[in-house]
């Protein structure tokens, strides 16, 4: 059985003008209207691997998640074809992100498999 390796940030917080919080089973719930990229964010280490990001969505699709190292070698995004990648080992950051402009009442899982 796989683990889930996406950690939360420190929630609940608020970036330009979405209300992130937590909503339990790893679940973020985002409320609001975006007056800019609205992000909530922390870093994490990861072992090298192979890894796919996905994510669950309670309804909508101005919500995703989004896996990327330090210095954009690394960029996974959960609503794209890009969301594979074998990484190095290292630190990594997990962010959750509401575009712009962006009216939401939603929450999100986000699933990161290691997948060797």
């Amino acid at each position: 059985m796989w683990e889930n390796k996406w950690a939360l940030p420190t929630l609940p917080a608020t970036a330009n003008g979405i209300t992130f919080t937590a909503a339990g089973d790893g679940m973020v719930h985002a409320e609001g209207t975006s007056t800019g990229w609205a992000t909530v964010r922390t870093t994490t280490a990861l072992p090298a691997g192979e890894y796919t990001l996905e994510h669950t969505l309670g309804s909508g699709d101005s919500l995703f998640c989004e896996l990327k190292s330090p210095d954009g070698t690394v960029d996974l995004f959960s609503h794209s074809s890009v969301n594979r990648a074998t990484i190095p080992a290292g630190d990594y950051q997990m962010i959750v992100s509401v575009p712009p402009s962006k009216t939401v009442d939603q929450a999100i899982t986000p699933i990161l498999r290691k997948l060797n």
